[in-house]
């Protein structure tokens, strides 16, 4: 017995070895070996985003204070609560079970700086006309616990009065730290502003959420961490949102795992810093989906043939009230630059004021899937994307370790200003403009199935500012920019190139099926080196003997051979 365990350990060890040497070897060329060597990427430090209390939604029901709602009044025998008319204020530290219906009121959060404040609905139902329904002005942190087995209802009836120096404009509205928690269910209507907004830290552990929201849905300023729960958002903003503009460091947006249907008309998921997702099942809407959005035709791209001479899209917009493709820039100079046209300033109005209000317009027309404009990390999940913007969206570097993805785009599948990076996953790509675009592409496995209306992969230099009637992204060679691909399955059909690069493009490993249909244009496109060294590629239109230089058969640049069929197997 001891004979036979040594001689398998023995010859484990060496299988290890023998995989500790093809990695040396830098032996890509398998999915096997992509997926083995990929790892989670943090950008977040998630170690203490969820106190233990987060989590747990236990309470001393002995110990809690009654709170019971009947249409108009409320009816309370603790000195903990103050009650005036239809609002309710709990003035220290402890627990409120509070159930029943309010017809106009709300419940309010006055404790002192140090005290925790746990909120227990346990079917309750609260309206307020014209504030939150629940409302924290002052304490050190308040949790809002769904009772098992329960259902609760918060609504705002349109309105916002004010009743101090705050701008509360949520149904639960907090200035303090804020956790949702719990396993029951809650339901938010929101007739005006957002559903719930934490002025520091939002965090939800658990529950089942339904939320309408005239604004965004879910708002955290310093950061948005949510470690799980059921979430069915509609939107006429961002469905879950974190932005601090005072703090670059915060504005950050975690999620653990859950499950996300988000129908938003701003973005689905928003970070004005890092955003990283590490599970969970999410089907996201933006706008009226991908099919909203007109892509140009043959006609109204650029001179010098598809994207212009520099790798820019040309612009792009909804149709109009005639149901007309939305005007196309054509001008190849007014491609080149990567700063934001001037906007003009009405006669006697300030420039700062004119400022602002192109800042929220600009905004306000976002309407991308999951975007940061820091760094975007993913690490797993189920995605199900149909946005009229990007997808996948990142201001700084994207990185993508895990995960499987159908993602339907009126402009890119997935955009990085900076690099992107994928280790792994299964990518299906129905409808884009481009299919993965940055800075730098490198692939280091996964497999892709991708159907571009121009580029399937793109590696330029610039920064993305695309949105409806704007401009498009606006990219030069650069010397930082490539296309690498060390491993995977890639299958691109586009109208475009299927694998466009402003510098280097190199193959050391993987599969790819390359087809492109487009007129002028070629399967293996790039202004510096094309290296195979490992890959197995095929073309249908020779360019892997002869990829051509940027432009693709464009004036200035090199002829794209003439189409070849493909040989039968």
């Amino acid at each position: 017995m001891m004979r036979k365990f040594l001689i398998l350990l023995l010859g484990s060890l060496f299988l290890l070895s023998g995989c500790q040497t093809a990695a040396e070897n830098g032996d890509t060329n398998t999915d096997a070996a992509s997926a083995t060597d990929s790892e989670e990427v943090k950008v977040i430090d998630v170690a203490s985003l969820f106190s233990e209390r987060d989590l747990s939604s236990d309470y001393d029901e002995s110990a809690a204070v009654s709170i019971e709602l009947a249409g108009d009044s409320i009816s309370c025998d603790s000195d903990a609560v103050s009650i005036d008319g239809s609002c309710v204020t709990l003035l220290d530290e402890g627990t409120y079970l509070i159930s029943g219906t309010l017809d106009d009121g709300q419940i309010l959060v006055d404790a002192d700086d140090t005290d925790k404040v746990q909120i227990v609905l346990s079917g309750a139902d609260i309206t307020s006309t014209d504030s939150a329904a629940i409302y924290s002005l002052n304490a050190d942190k308040v949790f809002v616990t769904l009772e098992e087995g329960t259902d609760n209802t918060l609504t705002n009836g349109g309105t916002y009065a004010a009743i101090d120096e705050n701008n509360i404009d949520g149904v639960i509205f907090s200035k303090t730290d804020l956790t949702l928690n719990g396993s029951g269910s809650l339901s938010i209507n929101a007739q005006a502003g957002h559903g719930v907004v934490s002025k520091d830290e939002l965090t939800i552990t658990d529950g089942s959420y339904s939320v309408t929201a005239a604004e965004h849905g879910l708002v955290g300023k310093d950061s948005l961490a949510i470690a799980g729960g059921t979430f069915q958002i509609t939107a006429e903003k961002d469905g879950l949102h974190a932005e601090n503009a005072d703090d670059t460091s915060k504005g950050f947006l975690y999620i653990e795992d859950g499950t996300y249907t988000i129908n938003a008309q701003g973005d689905a998921i928003s970070a004005s810093g890092a955003l990283q997702v590490d599970g969970g099942n999410f089907e996201l809407t933006t706008g009226e989906g991908s099919a909203s959005v007109t892509m140009p035709t043959e006609d109204e791209f650029a001179p010098g043939g598809r994207g212009g001479p520099s790798g820019d899209r040309p612009q792009k917009g909804r149709p109009n009230s005639e149901g007309e493709p939305a005007q196309q820039s054509g001008d190849p100079a007014d491609t080149q630059t990567t700063e934001a046209p001037a906007q003009p300033v009405e006669k006697n109005q300030e420039s700062e004021t004119t400022s602002t209000e192109t800042t929220a317009a600009t905004d306000s027309i976002s309407q991308k899937g999951m975007k940061a404009d820091g760094m975007l990390v993913v690490n797993g999940g189920v995605f199900t994307v149909d946005s009229a913007d990007d997808c996948i969206h990142s201001g700084g570097a994207l990185t993508v370790t895990h995960g499987t993805f159908t993602l339907s785009s009126g402009d890119d599948a997935i955009h990085s200003d900076d690099e992107v990076t994928i280790q792994s996953g299964e990518f299906s790509i129905p409808y884009c403009y481009e299919g993965v675009e940055g800075l730098a592409v490198t692939v280091e496995g996964g497999t892709f199935d991708v159907t571009a209306h121009d580029d399937g992969f793109n590696a330029a230099g610039g920064a993305d500012s695309s949105g409806f009637g704007g401009r498009g992204d606006q990219f030069a060679v650069s010397e930082d920019s490539f296309i690498t691909v060390n491993g995977g399955t890639i299958t691109i059909v586009s109208d475009g190139d299927c694998l466009d690069s402003n510098g280097n493009l190199t193959v050391n490993g993987g599969t790819l099926d390359l087809t492109c249909n487009g007129s002028g244009n070629t399967t293996l496109d790039c202004n510096g080196t094309y290296t195979n060294d490992g890959g197995d590629v095929t073309t249908n239109d020779g360019a892997e003997s002869n990829p051509s230089g940027m432009g693709g058969g464009r004036p200035g640049g090199k002829q794209a051979p003439p189409a070849q069929e493909t040989p039968s197997a």
